[in-house]
């Protein structure tokens, strides 16, 4: 999920050098493991800027993604990056890469590279034909993450995964559905076509519908079934915190918690493009009190 926090607020995170001060690496982790993630973020991040910030073209965007993965494989930095004076920093993330062993570990280079192949998606301009698809991509762009920390965990087993992945695609959808006017504006959709269609819309209607700032009733309804549907998949993968050690279950927890909070303002706005739901305002009221409960307890059936 992407959240700022406030300033004054109590700081669970080291943010990176970045416009959405994303959180990461929260304080509830080991020192070790902190500083891994921080460099797996930073990777990321940075591959996902190329994907779709700037004002390069689709070609260059692939290029970029290309070249980061074959020096993520152990290649120098291609003409492409170079010509992008981003070679540099590059140069820098891959030899972090490194220098924290995350080359080394089983896995974790394989995860990134995934992640890799989801944001060529979205450089072409990603828009899923059906919900199978939207699940593979999220395998690569969302679950990829989630594997990683367990992997920095040592943590394994069929179970393990599967809870991880769903928790891992429901935090993805519940953030496009929080982002679709945001989105919108960069060419892309995450409304599955299909069930577009079923409501008697083209892609064409969704960015109309963006651009006004307002969707159909049958849209809205659509985002708030949508939005409580993934809130159930958090609930129901939950579980997963009572595998984990103490302070990455807390750390779970309070990302699950935080997201419910987010799909249920969802579930709730009259219209989420004309008003995008914030967790600062989710908050508000009782909202608090209900995501602290959210942590501590887990989330219920009425989440």
């Amino acid at each position: 999920m992407r959240t700022s926090p406030s300033k004054g607020s109590l700081r669970f995170f080291h943010s990176v050098d970045h416009a959405e001060n994303f959180p990461v690496a929260s304080v509830l982790l080991p020192r070790d493991i902190r500083s891994k993630v921080m460099t797996i973020y930073g990777f990321a991040r940075f591959a996902d800027d190329l994907a779709d910030e700037g004002s390069w073209t689709v070609g260059q965007r692939l290029a970029f993604l290309k070249e980061l993965s074959n020096m993520l494989a152990g290649s120098d930095a291609g003409p492409w990056l170079k010509a992008a004076e981003l070679a540099d920093k590059a140069n820098a993330l891959c030899k972090d890469w490194r220098m924290q062993g995350l080359d080394q570990q089983a896995n974790m280079t394989s995860e990134m590279q995934l992640m890799l192949a989801a944001f060529t998606w979205d450089a072409r301009g990603f828009w899923p034909e059906t919900a199978e698809q939207f699940d593979c991509y999220c395998r690569g762009s969302a679950a990829s993450v989630g594997r990683m920390l367990l992997a920095l965990h040592q943590i394994e087993g069929a179970a393990c995964l599967q809870a991880s992945d769903a928790i891992c695609t429901a935090l993805q959808r519940i953030n496009m559905l929080q982002d679709c006017a945001i989105d919108a504006k960069r060419g892309r959709i995450y409304v599955p076509a299909c069930e577009l269609r079923a409501m008697g819309y083209q892609a064409e209607d969704w960015f109309r519908f963006c651009a006004a700032g307002q969707l159909p009733d049958p849209v809205r309804q659509w985002v708030r079934l949508s939005a409580r549907a993934q809130s159930e998949q958090l609930r129901l993968n939950q579980h997963l915190a009572a595998a984990l050690p103490l302070r990455l279950a807390l750390e779970l927890r309070a990302i699950i918690a935080a997201a419910a909070s987010i799909a249920r303002a969802l579930s709730r706005s009259p219209d989420p493009v004309m008003d995008r739901p914030r967790i600062g305002k989710a908050l508000r009221g009782t909202g608090a009190f209900r995501l602290l409960r959210d942590w501590i307890f887990g989330l219920s059936s009425d989440a």
